[in-house]
């Protein structure tokens, strides 16, 4: 029974995605009604409300017919009372339709935009990495901003312009031929002209509205460069503010010639709209004028006329500037649907919702950081191993982005010079430290990213515990994991916000605890806001030292088992690199490490180091053994330590 209820309901929301996606002239607005697929009921609730409106639309013309004729011959109030108040009444109704109407129509929209925001957002998180570095993010910023914003419009201006005045138009035609036939017949003529002209400009009309959005995401990506804090920074330090002013001008000059020229085709086909409009309005004035006054008609008759066809012609005149909107809007929906139909991470996806997920170890919890040391007991490392691994950055971006003429599952060959990693095995046993050490380019930091789960490669595995990566709930996996970067982001919120980043339900006393295993006490005591202190954009607020501390910090708090350090150190002082060298000593202890270092003299005592060279591992051992076969690493050691 419920489901017979609502199956009017749901005919509604499609019959207005199918007008919607008929007036955008995009394929993908059609799929837009996900967006508002549970909303039928305000739908329909909108249509019931036009209907009535227009019904009383419908009597006021007839109303003015009876004043005209009937009422105002006599010359007694008390004839005129009835009529006037009728129209006043009608007036009144009329709206108060309008009113509930607008706001049905601004909560749909509001729906609308936070739904399709939420599935953007939530597409975005679930995407491989590889997608990021390929992608623009200003593009992206637009998608959320501008086109979610348009495409709002849209669905909101079909169920107003369409749905509410499509009544408006079909009441006023109707009541037209009711009036007078005769006079109908004009109409007729000049009506079908006015909708061919609206018509002839659609295309037009779409092809610059896509123009226009295709420069506006040039801009938007711009801005994202240049005023990000690095971006910003370099600017600056080469002196490039004049340089990007120019850029932005010439986009900006491309994006207000396509607005201009969008503007002069919508007036256009307005002037000849209206000059429909007006040619019409003249043809029944002067046909009604004539019939008066061969007693063939009444005054009240035109008048009432005139009166209907200005609501049906009323909406086709605003409706010029409604198809430039909805052209924008289809420009809006496909870069929307082209962001959705990137491929999300499928590995990610099987492995946190198939039941047969493999679990690996649990780490053991934590204890309490003792206060002598501030450091519990780590929890026991897990073996971390590369079986084979073969991976290609540009085989890595999903969807559109992927190498042209690449099929899925389809890679080149093995002497292909697009591979970045080529057949690497590398052990790490649980509880020891491994190096991965290689000259600028090798593939070190590729490790790093295969090993932590951010990339998956293209042939080979990846194992953690004897399971591979791509068995471990994602959640779990990143749970055991604990990378610090050489450039550690934090975000632009407080300190405890960033290392919460590493457990969100730690306590204020387990933040300062992981601060000062970290080395950073002090920090606390200089910031008058402590814990609540701002970092600043990526943490400028802090020196290189202090962020790379807060970064250690933090995976403290995650309590991984295995711990991935690329290049932690290397972009530090002497006196910055002891005091995070010796957090991060701490922060190693019973965890399985994986070191990828620039400076050879910070791995001397790992239990195993491999040595990079384009893209393979060409020598193994420890660092007494490497040095005494006098290799690759002899050779990389030795200017180093110069």
């Amino acid at each position: 029974m419920k489901r017979a209820i609502r199956r009017p309901h749901a005919t509604v929301t499609a019959l207005h995605a199918r007008v919607l996606a008929r007036l955008t002239g995009a394929a993908e607005a059609r799929r837009s009604e996900r967006f508002f697929a549970d909303q039928g009921r305000v739908v329909a609730a909108l249509v019931g409300l036009s209907v009535l409106g227009s019904a009383a639309v419908a009597a006021g013309p007839f109303i003015l017919r009876h004043l005209i004729d009937t009422s105002l011959p006599t010359g007694r109030v008390r004839d005129l009372a009835v009529p006037v108040l009728l129209l006043c009444a009608v007036l009144v109704f009329e709206s108060t339709v309008l009113s509930v109407r607008m706001a049905l129509i601004a909560r749909l929209g509001g729906v609308v935009s936070v739904r399709i925001r939420q599935t953007v957002n939530a597409h975005l998180q679930r995407l491989p990495f590889a997608f990021f570095p390929r992608s623009q993010q200003g593009e992206v910023m637009t998608v959320m901003s501008s086109d979610v914003l348009a495409a709002q419009n849209a669905i909101s201006a079909t169920v107003q312009a369409v749905i509410c005045r499509l009544a408006d138009i079909v009441v006023g035609t109707v009541v037209v031929f009711v009036l007078d036939w005769r006079l109908s017949g004009a109409v007729m003529v000049f009506a079908p002209a006015t909708l061919v002209i609206i018509r002839s400009g659609r295309r037009r009309l779409a092809a610059l509205s896509q123009r226009q959005r295709e420069f506006d995401g040039q801009l938007m990506s711009q801005v994202a460069d240049t005023s990000s804090v690095s971006g910003a920074l370099h600017v600056r330090l080469f002196d490039r503010v004049d340089y990007e002013r120019e850029r932005f001008d010439a986009a900006g000059a491309e994006l207000l010639a396509a607005a201009r020229e969008q503007a002069r085709l919508t007036s256009r086909v307005r002037f000849l709209v209206n000059l429909g409009i007006v040619a019409t309005m003249t043809a029944v004035v002067t046909l009604g004028a004539w019939l008066v006054s061969s007693d063939r008609t009444t005054l009240g008759t035109v008048a009432a006329l005139g009166g209907a066809l200005l609501v049906s012609f009323g909406p086709l005149s605003s409706a010029v500037d409604l198809r430039s909107e909805l052209a924008g809007a289809g420009a809006s929906f496909r870069r929307i649907f082209a962001l959705l139909d990137v491929p999300e991470d499928e590995a990610r996806v099987l492995a946190a919702g198939s039941p047969a997920a493999v679990a690996v170890p649990r780490a053991r919890a934590a204890p309490a950081p003792a206060p002598a040391s501030g450091v519990g007991l780590a929890p026991v490392g897990l073996e971390l191993m590369l079986d084979d691994v073969w991976f290609a950055y540009d085989q890595a971006v999903p969807g559109p982005a992927r190498a042209a003429g690449a099929a899925p599952h389809e890679y080149p060959g093995p002497d292909d010079p697009s591979w970045n990693l080529r057949g690497v095995t590398l052990r790490v046993a649980a509880g020891t430290t491994t190096a991965v050490v290689g000259a600028s380019g090798a593939g070190k930091s590729t490790i790093a990213y295969l090993a932590s789960g951010v990339h998956r490669p293209q042939r080979g595995r990846v194992l953690l515990g004897g399971v591979p990566l791509d068995a471990i709930p994602p959640a779990r996996l990143h749970a055991a994991i604990g990378v610090v970067p050489q450039d550690p982001h934090l975000f632009h919120d407080t300190i405890a916000a960033n290392l919460r980043y590493g457990r969100l339900d730690a306590t204020d006393d387990e933040l300062r605890a992981a601060l000062d295993a970290a080395s950073l006490s002090a920090l606390l005591d200089r910031l008058p806001e402590g814990l609540a202190t701002r970092v600043g954009a990526r943490g400028y607020r802090l020196s290189g030292g202090e962020r790379q501390r807060l970064a250690i910090a933090r995976v403290l708090l995650q309590s991984p088992q295995v711990l991935v350090l690329d290049e932690a150190t290397s972009a530090l002082d002497t006196l910055s690199e002891a005091a995070v060298r010796s957090a991060l000593d701490r922060l190693a202890v019973g965890r399985t490490c994986l070191v990828i270092a620039h400076r050879l003299s910070t791995v001397i005592d790992a239990d195993r180091i491999h040595v990079m060279d384009h893209g393979r591992v060409v020598e193994d051992g420890t660092h007494r053994d490497l040095l005494a076969d006098g290799g690759a690493y002899a050779r990389l050691y030795r200017p180093s330590t110069v």
